[in-house]
């Protein structure tokens, strides 16, 4: 007989957020679906946390082919598609004028975490004082709700489901792995 390991309990809320503000440094393992009303894509995204500014992600299908990649470092933000590379302020701007939909880049490396950012609203919390949900808006005025659908059942109970909502988008995160 086979018996489930029984989650742990999440740290407190002041603990818990002081550990997850703390970590500047990280890589995501993810499945990423985005629905608009013009198309559906779906992939394999990896984020890599370099530190609290810079990150570079990829969105690769599932045959490994790359979709796209973002940069953003000290020379600014950069997105490479079919191997041309874009160069822009900040990546949502970008990505809304090369694929025709964006996403809230901005603070992604903290909403991954499951922190909101400064500009957050209507933040909602569960019984254990993790963040359930939230409102942000993206850089380029698209208002966007983003709702934690389960965490992983360990002491920070990092984010494992995301569902980031707009007026016409969809895009869910299925996070396999952090590596802290």
């Amino acid at each position: 007989m086979f018996s489930k390991p029984a989650p742990v309990q999440p740290l407190d809320i002041k603990s818990r957020q002081a550990r997850l503000t703390a970590i500047t440094e990280y890589t995501v393992q993810a499945s990423v679906g985005i629905k608009t009303p013009d198309e559906s894509v779906s992939g394999n995204l990896t984020w890599q946390q370099h530190s609290t500014e810079h990150y570079k992600a990829r969105l690769a299908n599932f045959f490994g082919i790359s979709l796209f990649e973002l940069t953003n470092d000290a020379q600014g933000s950069s997105i490479l598609v079919r191997g041309e590379r874009y160069q822009a302020v900040d990546t949502s701007s970008l990505l809304w004028q090369l694929a025709g939909w964006s996403m809230p880049l901005d603070d992604m490396p903290l909403w991954l975490k499951g922190i909101p950012g400064a500009e957050a609203s209507a933040v909602e919390y569960d019984d254990f004082g993790r963040v359930q949900a939230f409102q942000l808006v993206d850089s380029t005025g698209i208002i966007w709700q983003l709702r934690y659908q389960s965490f992983f059942a360990d002491a920070l109970a990092l984010p494992q489901k995301i569902k980031l909502s707009s007026d016409d988008t969809t895009i869910r995160f299925y996070i396999r792995s952090w590596q802290l």
